[in-house]
């Protein structure tokens, strides 16, 4: 790769639009649990009610995610919240095809769901990989796995 690996990178992710399949069976089963919980409750509010909770339990997927890696470590931004980890708070990264887990823990733990950062490669996979490996590497965090 002719990038400097030591310049700040950001690249965004949008599931739903790299999964278009994935997207429309999802929206297909939100609409038909909305509409199975309007009728329940003989209610288009409860209904509107039950696709915005699920809407938002899935936003990861449907809607952009962006991050950046930088000197000091690496930003995600949701649609909900913004997260940020240092590299020297950083213990382990592991990835699998479409993602990555960076964890302050060096031990797989259940807390690792309050306590890390789940990452979107999107269409950057090997860009991403690169750049985090690189950074701890350097000693500005442990690496695992």
């Amino acid at each position: 790769m002719t990038e400097d690996l030591d310049t700040d990178f950001t690249w965004q992710a949008h599931p739903a639009r790299e999964r278009i399949g994935a997207a429309a069976l999802a929206l297909s089963l939100i609409g038909a649990f909305a509409g199975a919980v309007g009728l329940s409750f003989q209610s288009p509010v409860w209904a509107a009610a039950a696709c915005l909770v699920l809407l938002a339990a899935l936003s990861r997927f449907f809607f952009p995610s962006r991050f950046m890696i930088d000197a000091d470590g690496i930003t995600a931004r949701y649609l909900l919240h913004t997260q940020q980890i240092k590299w020297c708070d950083i213990r382990r990264f592991v990835q699998d095809d479409r993602g990555g887990y960076i964890s302050t823990r060096a031990k797989r733990s259940w807390l690792d769901a309050y306590r890390g950062m789940h990452i979107l490669f999107g269409i950057h996979r090997e860009a991403v990989i690169e750049r985090i490996r690189a950074r701890l590497s350097d000693g500005a965090g442990a690496w695992a796995h």
